[in-house]
């Protein structure tokens, strides 16, 4: 199959990978999430992606970002690699830590925006790893509503943005999205 360029020019997308299938989990416990979480804060901070939103499962990621014309590939390329190295040092593990090239899907508009978002918060819910998406500590769901700490390197605006209501605060509309059933 030939190589397929992908989308590099400026907009928002939805990023997921998954761990190889010798690898049952990319993530085996906190220490894991915690490192990647630095990659992910070193990569938003060098590269000067927009990191709106990220979720953490054991097998797979998500991330929303914003990027500009060719950031995209060149930062994802440097967060996976950076902890593939990790991962594989710290497991005693060697060649490739994700199953395939990353996954990146544009986001179109402020609708699409929040129903990725809305996909990406649940996910732990629907994998059945908490009750509730504000319960799953890697996530930045409940830094964004408000009802936790937001990471640093996380910037939220886009999604608040879209959530915008006069006389309405744009968290609770965001979290009620969420939450519905």
């Amino acid at each position: 199959m030939p190589y397929v360029h992908r989308d590099a020019f400026a907009g928002i997308f939805h990023i997921y990978t998954h761990c190889v299938w010798a690898v049952p989990h990319l993530f085996r416990d906190d220490v894991d999430r915690i490192e990647f979480l630095r990659h992910l804060a070193r990569v938003t901070s060098k590269t000067g992606w927009t990191c709106i939103s990220y979720c953490l499962m054991t097998s797979h990621y998500h991330l929303i970002v914003g990027v500009s014309d060719g950031v995209l590939p060149t930062a994802m390329h440097s967060l996976n690699l950076s902890y593939a190295r990790h991962h594989n040092r710290r497991h005693g593990l060697r060649g490739h830590v994700q199953f395939q090239r990353y996954g990146s899907r544009r986001i179109d508009d402020g609708g699409d925006l929040l129903e990725r978002f809305r996909y990406v918060a649940r996910n732990p819910m629907e994998a059945g790893l908490c009750s509730a998406p504000a319960d799953w500590a890697w996530s930045s769901y409940a830094g964004t509503v408000g009802i936790g700490e937001l990471s640093s390197f996380v910037d939220p605006a886009p999604l608040l943005a879209a959530c915008a209501r006069p006389w309405s605060d744009p968290r609770a509309l965001l979290r009620a999205s969420v939450e519905r059933s």
